[in-house]
């Protein structure tokens, strides 16, 4: 699996391809043309061997259909990397460490949590619990309060620029049908992140006092779409006592992560296999 140089990864209905050295090279609608449009952006011949972002909380099902999406785009060679090893080399973490991070990734139907020390995964989880959740109570909230049924566009625009889990927010969203505000959408998506924070509390629970003690020094990373609702840092701190780091630019974290793998060697190797 050597000369990997492409790291995919699914994004809803898009197809995200990295390419070392040149970074972002392909963010498209997944369709029957994909191989052709992959060819403009990726001579044939580049396309045999490729790493593949795991999605959080990835079930076989999704997995087999992602590969099947890129065996008939033309990559024949796969190497898969968990999200959250992903996410700890976007925060620049060397896999020879003597100090463990742990990397949550809040994806679109699920959040993936670990403590990783130098090249290994010490404890890991996963919760049903993402953004297509949120969004699920946002429109339902909307349905009850307002008698009015939104689409995916504009739920996840509330979710966007609305939502949060700070108190006192004043923001608010304002639409033909209904208004909106922050602290609304906060009673519905606060109990959520509250679930995700206390499955990062269990998971380092579940560790050394060594480990607990370092984690208590470094804190946390954050990435995956879900990282960015407003007030998650001061959430996590409130809740469990813990510090944050948020991705800057946590929608493509887990696939730059991934890229700064691809210059590992046997780094890269050894955590793909155990991924």
């Amino acid at each position: 699996m050597a000369n990997i140089n492409i790291v995919a990864e699914f994004a809803g209905d898009n197809l995200k391809l990295f390419k070392r050295g040149l970074g972002i090279i392909f963010n498209e609608e997944i369709n029957p043309q994909l191989k052709k449009d992959i060819r403009r952006v990726m001579p044939e011949q580049q396309q045999k061997k490729i790493a593949v972002v795991a999605g959080a909380g990835a079930t076989e099902e999704r997995t087999a259909t992602e590969k099947a999406i890129l065996y008939s785009a033309g990559f024949c060679e796969l190497v898969y990397v968990q999200p959250t090893v992903a996410l700890a080399a976007y925060f620049g973490y060397q896999f020879n460490e003597t100090m463990p991070v742990m990397s949550v990734v809040i994806g679109e139907d699920a959040t993936d949590l670990a403590i990783i020390l130098g090249d290994k995964i010490l404890y890991s989880g996963i919760l049903d619990i993402g953004v297509n959740t949120c969004l699920s109570a946002i429109a339902d909230f909307i349905n009850e309060k307002f008698n009015v049924e939104i689409g995916y566009e504009k739920t996840r625009d509330i979710f966007n620029n609305v939502a949060s889990l700070l108190p006192n927010d004043s923001r608010f969203a304002k639409y033909p049908e209904f208004i909106i505000k922050a602290e609304q959408v906060r009673e519905i998506v606060y109990p959520l992140y509250e679930q995700i924070i206390g499955a990062i509390n269990h998971l380092l629970s579940e560790a050394s006092v060594e480990i607990i003690r370092q984690i208590n020094s470094t804190g946390v990373v954050f990435g995956g779409i879900g990282a960015g609702v407003r007030g998650l840092p001061e959430a996590v701190y409130s809740v469990i006592g813990l510090q944050s780091l948020i991705a800057d630019d946590h929608n493509n974290a887990t696939l730059l992560g991934t890229g700064n793998l691809l210059a590992a060697g046997k780094t890269f190797l050894k955590m793909a296999i155990d991924a």
